[in-house]
């Protein structure tokens, strides 16, 4: 495991434990808003980690939103994603260490690139930035699978819920995500109304 692996498994426990207590009996989702700090610069990506209610759901619902996908579309969640955010977060002070350990880990594995003394061709570039976000998806998905195998989101919220990652540009790609994340018969439900999204 790499320093920076490390520091986004400990950062992922700590966000749960920052979860608010009184809601934790309602929360039956984590959300995995995977970001950058500037949205098109994925050398610079962060991990915001939030929730949704049970409580949030009953609303939206009772205002005319369809059941399934107020539940399972990140559209309509709370998203309260006060309780961490890990890497090159909008402010510099959100993760100061963990932005320098992932910087130092894509120099090492040579995917790094200057904006503008860099030479390469458009078609580089992109190569890159698509090993870039793997990279980065990689790390997100061992957090969930570190909280669910370590039993600590069990431990917090007393049994265990799907984390679902998520990237506002890359729709459709959730349920990908969110399989390799979890354990099947905790994301089942979520899999189940995402593909059938998938089929209308």
């Amino acid at each position: 495991m790499t320093a920076f692996q490390e520091h986004m498994r400990r950062a992922g426990e700590r966000a749960l434990e920052a979860l608010p207590a009184p809601l934790r009996s309602e929360i039956y989702v984590i959300s995995f808003r995977i970001w950058r700090h500037d949205s098109c610069d994925y050398r610079h990506p962060y991990l915001a980690i939030g929730y949704n209610t049970e409580s949030e759901v009953r609303r939206v619902v009772a205002a005319g939103g369809e059941p399934g996908e107020v539940r399972w579309s990140y559209a309509y969640w709370l998203l309260d994603e006060t309780t961490g955010i890990v890497g090159h977060g909008p402010d510099p002070a959100d993760d100061p260490v963990g932005a320098a350990l992932h910087l130092a880990e894509i120099r090492e594995l040579g995917l790094w690139y200057e904006d503008e003394s860099d030479d390469e061709d458009e078609d580089t570039q992109d190569g890159r930035d698509e090993l870039l976000t793997t990279h980065f998806d990689d790390a997100c998905v061992d957090v969930a699978r570190h909280l669910h195998a370590s039993g600590k989101l069990t431990e917090i919220l007393g049994r265990p819920v799907p984390i679902v990652p998520f990237d506002m540009y890359r729709a459709g790609y959730e349920p990908e995500l969110a399989e390799a994340a979890n354990p099947p018969e905790v994301v089942a439900d979520y899999l189940a109304w995402a593909r059938a999204q998938e089929e209308e």
